[in-house]
């Protein structure tokens, strides 16, 4: 009886044992299952369509994924109290841009501290290509391309612009930006003045082709923190005079800027001040700035990187060599200024200065037609070109009567330090 009940026993703690064995094998094909499954999950969540479609939906709402911030009612305090500060604030126009590089995100915003654009770097971007783009969104409404980069522009809604950014050359999105138009209206518009002045010794291509320049260069300025045509709008002016020096044309501007008690802003050629040392020794001691034109005069958006440097490091050890100081502004010769130009003279310390008015005294001869062009075009903030070289022998004929005229308009003439409020030295 005793062995039969042992028997009884052993037979039940197998069934059960064989029981939890089967619950476990059943427990282990669901565990496969839900894993396999999580797989597909996580390679669906990859595909592009599923990245895209995420990114339009966040779109809709203002959102870029990583990111509790947006382009409806976000503000900049908002993500400094969450996140801290920046790693860095850029201007464009009248906007900022402030970089969190930890979280690969980067918010413009307007001078209410409102943002309007929400940009993304999450590395999952660049799995996205522009055909896969258009095959799950259809053709952008706009498709442009700039600085070597494509720009696929689609509204989401009647506020909101989505925009996928890339290099042309790997056809893969490096960002997204998330834009309301609504909030840029607030943007207060940027005091921005056009290029005057006029000669009457240009053919018809000649002045059209300058006009178009001048369009062109005004447009890019107002997109570099570093790049400027002109000053505030407040009643100061700059006198500026590019080429020299020499031993006549400059002698005699030194001369008279010092007779009135104004300053002066000198862009020299780097090659000529190590002919000329104690002219631009004799500026720099009567109060007048001075500053970097290149060291060989050339054309610098024609330059690679390297040309680039050399251009700027030897006109900058030429006139520190003479004055001890190394200049913080340089003006490209003929104004010719492109993406990297700007961005190696931002690099090396440089704010790159143009000018708001421009007598063409090297294509006007006349004295009269000089100050006309200044006269006839003052405003506030301009800033004046000129040239001090032996050629514009009537420059120094009209600058008395220019510093005249504006003195009696009740224009300051200021430093381009103080006009615009940038450092003149490093």
């Amino acid at each position: 009886m005793v062995m039969m009940k042992r028997l009884s026993l052993i037979l039940i703690l197998l069934l059960l044992t064989s029981c939890d064995d089967s619950k476990k094998h059943e427990v282990q094909q669901i565990d496969d299952v839900q894993g396999n499954q999580t797989e597909l999950e996580q390679e669906k969540d990859k595909s592009p369509a599923f990245i895209l479609n995420e990114i339009i939906e966040k779109a809709k709402r203002g959102l870029v994924k990583g990111s509790a911030f947006n382009v409806l009612d976000s503000e900049i305090n908002q993500v400094k109290e969450k996140w801290g500060e920046p790693d860095s604030v850029d201007r464009a126009g009248s906007g900022y841009y402030a970089t969190y590089k930890k979280e690969g995100i980067t918010f413009g915003y307007n001078e209410k501290g409102e943002i309007f654009d929400v940009r993304s770097y999450s590395k999952e971007l660049n799995n996205l290509a522009f055909t896969d783009i258009e095959e799950v969104a259809g053709s952008p409404k706009e498709k442009n391309e700039y600085n070597n980069d494509y720009i696929y522009t689609y509204e989401v809604t009647s506020d909101i612009q989505l925009k996928f950014v890339g290099p042309k050359n790997s056809g893969k999105v490096d960002h997204i930006s998330v834009f309301n138009q609504k909030r840029t209206i607030l943007l207060e518009d940027p005091y921005l003045l056009e290029i005057k002045g006029k000669s009457n010794q240009l053919s018809s291509t000649a002045w059209t082709s300058m006009q178009n320049w001048r369009k062109q260069i005004v447009n890019f300025s107002s997109g570099q923190e570093n790049v400027f045509i002109n000053g505030p709008n407040k009643k100061m002016v700059a006198l500026t005079f590019d080429d020299g020096p020499d031993t006549t044309t400059t002698l005699a501007i030194i001369d008279i800027l010092d007779e009135y008690n104004v300053t002066g802003n000198f862009f020299f050629v780097g090659s000529n001040v190590e002919k000329h040392p104690e002219i631009v020794r004799a500026a720099y001691e009567k109060g007048n700035l001075i500053f970097s034109h290149s060291y060989n005069h050339i054309d610098l958006a024609k330059l690679t990187k390297g040309e680039l440097l050399i251009q700027m490091k030897k006109a900058e050890k030429a006139i520190e060599e003479v004055i001890g100081k190394r200049s913080a502004m340089l003006r490209p010769p003929y104004g010719e200024t492109d993406e990297l130009v700007a961005a190696v003279a931002k690099e090396q310390g440089y704010s790159i200065v143009l000018w708001s008015i421009d007598t063409l005294d090297w294509s006007q001869k006349e004295a009269s037609n000089i100050v006309k062009n200044v006269i006839d075009n003052g405003r506030n903030g301009d800033i004046i070109l000129m040239h001090s070289t032996e050629e514009q022998s009537e420059t120094k004929k009209a600058l008395p009567l220019i510093i005249e005229e504006l003195q009696k308009r009740d224009f300051e003439i200021v430093g381009l330090d103080e006009l615009l409020n940038v450092k003149a030295y490093k």
